[in-house]
């Protein structure tokens, strides 16, 4: 017989166990989606961070054409002579500005100075130079030093420091790193679809005729309970009882004890009773008499 607090635990294992499901279920769903939001949010930011960067180059280079409307390239690796860095100048192929139709006014001054870039990574060592040739040592075209022999002059002031050189060209690869150590074992996935089901396979050859192999097995279930059988054959008549009175049986138990019963009425007066001894005086304390008596 279940017991009301069997019920009741049974319905709180119930609501546990749907609650459950119901948060792991939510768990698989929500997880995905957040991923698949948080990396289209990082991807179109990427994407509006390097459209911010590019109008903003944009913007600088306009703004460096007004002030130089004709502004030179410097190309590396030119034909010109000295074969240094941009030593053949290449006439910019950008049209001058002009107003255009969206009702903008021109370009403002230009900002000031941007901070430096990174440096740019060492080039390759160059190759080794050819010797030189041998010196000559050349006689003094003065026959004898002047007699005063002027001192150094001061040094000049300094000059104004030079702009900041072109990137140097690209270097070589790094060597490969070594592998990284693998990593965890991850979730494993919700199972698939059922697929279809397959063709049936070849048919085999034909077993061999079977043999009964008699084996005493555990004893089955017990069957189901069998229909009520036709009555059977009325019996012999038995022999007449006797009417004899039986012994008495045991005492029986001393039954509860019964309710207090109401209150009587009052009883009928009764007779008088007779006359007492008439008392005297030997509890009474002596007289007290006044002095001189």
């Amino acid at each position: 017989m279940e017991t009301a607090e069997q019920r009741e635990l049974r319905r709180v294992a119930f609501f546990a166990v749907v609650v459950s499901t119901a948060a792991a279920i939510a768990a698989i769903i929500t997880l995905p989606m957040l991923y698949t939001y948080i990396a289209n949010f990082q991807s179109h930011l990427i994407i509006e961070t390097d459209f911010c960067k590019t109008r903003s180059r944009d913007m600088w280079a306009e703004m460096r054409q007004i002030d130089t409307p004709v502004r030179q390239k410097r190309q590396y690796g030119g034909s010109a002579p000295g074969g240094g860095y941009g030593a053949s100048p290449v006439v910019n192929s950008e049209p001058a500005p002009t107003c255009c139709g969206c009702q903008q006014g021109p370009a403002g001054p230009p900002g000031p100075p941007g901070d430096d870039g990174n440096a740019g990574d060492d080039g390759l060592a160059g190759k080794d130079a050819d010797n030189g040739r041998d010196g000559q040592i050349l006689t003094n075209a003065v026959p004898s030093e002047p007699c005063i022999i002027c001192p150094p002059g001061p040094p000049g002031p300094q000059g104004m420091s030079g702009s900041k050189g072109p990137k140097g060209p690209k270097g070589k690869d790094g060597e490969k790193g070594p592998d990284g150590k693998p990593g965890s074992m991850g979730m494993s996935g919700n199972p698939g679809m059922m697929g279809p089901p397959g063709r049936p396979g070849v048919q085999g050859p034909k077993g061999g005729p079977g043999r009964v192999i008699q084996i005493n097995g555990p004893p089955g279930p017990m069957g189901n309970r069998g229909m009520p059988g036709p009555p059977g054959a009325r019996g012999e008549a038995g022999t007449d009882g006797d009417s004899s009175d039986g012994p008495p049986g045991p005492p029986g138990a001393p039954g509860p004890a019964g309710p207090a019963g109401q209150k009587g009425e009052p009883g009928p007066q009764g007779p008088s009773g007779s006359t007492g001894e008439s008392g005297g005086c030997e509890h009474c304390p002596p007289p007290r008499t006044p002095p001189g008596y």
